[in-house]
């Protein structure tokens, strides 16, 4: 195996991206495991960037992205969302969703990946993490991982093309109920509703990771690319993120959204009142 780590500048530094196996197989790494790996403006630059030369290359067959720490990645840093909505030019639900859709398309952006994409589910995927990993085209997930669509506990409405992705994984019912309730699944759990491919030990979800990286790579590149095309019609999901931008923003601006996030900071229960 040849492994070979770019950095492009020190806020970078907060993904790292790697090739392997002679530029075949390249991997993605948010790297802030203090936060774990939090999608603040570091990590979405560190992003945009690594995918960036994923899309560039032309010799890239298969790409894994994962977290370090016990994080796969624990969803959205909210001062992200108000940093963007305050950069944006605009003031009110207009400036929310412009500051939404600047975030969403950051990390949608692995849609643009030709070659399969595999989301190596190291420990805690929650809210915009969980989205982010079902737009990758496989999930292997380590035994300890453990998932969440968490929106309606912080009282923020489901992003980045998630009513449309999770339904289509586990179904209308078993995603409404995920919706709905924001409970943690379990690896196990999440195997058997079809949630991810395959629950592994946690000492080896790197090596099951890259073996069907590889096997995936051997193959003849140009017709996986085509077949994960036809099968992913990303255009969908898209336009479903359009849709919950607009429904983010005003959930946003209620009473509801200001108590879900101060008690998520406050490790409590919320008092939501509808308003």
């Amino acid at each position: 195996m040849v492994g070979r780590r770019f950095y492009r500048s020190a806020m970078a530094e907060a993904v790292i991206y790697e090739e392997l196996d002679d530029g075949r197989i390249a991997k993605i790494t948010f790297n802030k495991a203090d936060r774990r790996n939090l999608m603040d403006p570091e990590i979405v630059e560190g992003f945009v960037s690594a995918v960036d030369r994923v899309i560039a290359s032309k010799t890239l067959r298969c790409v894994i992205i994962t977290g370090s720490g016990n994080s796969f990645c624990a969803g959205a840093d909210f001062s992200t969302l108000q940093k963007f909505a305050a950069e944006s030019g605009y003031t009110g639900p207009a400036a929310i969703r412009e500051g939404i859709m600047r975030f969403y398309n950051s990390f949608m952006k692995v849609l643009e990946i030709e070659p399969p994409v595999i989301a190596s589910i190291n420990g805690y995927a929650i809210g915009g993490g969980l989205a982010l990993a079902l737009l990758c085209d496989i999930r292997i997930a380590s035994q300890s991982a453990k998932l969440s669509a968490n929106f309606a506990k912080v009282g923020i409405h489901p992003g980045m093309g998630i009513t449309y992705s999770l339904p289509r994984l586990v179904g209308l019912e078993r995603a409404m109920e995920l919706l709905f309730t924001g409970r943690f699944v379990s690896a196990e759990e999440a195997e058997k509703i079809g949630l991810i491919l395959k629950c592994v030990p946690d000492e080896k979800l790197g090596e099951e990771t890259l073996n069907l990286a590889r096997a995936i790579s051997d193959n003849a590149p140009y017709v996986v690319k085509l077949s994960k095309k036809l099968i992913k019609r990303e255009f969908y999901v898209k336009a479903h993120s359009e849709v919950e931008s607009f429904a983010q923003a005003i959930c946003g601006q209620m009473e509801d959204a200001v108590e879900g996030i101060k008690a998520f900071f406050e490790k409590r229960k919320p008092n939501f009142k509808g308003r």
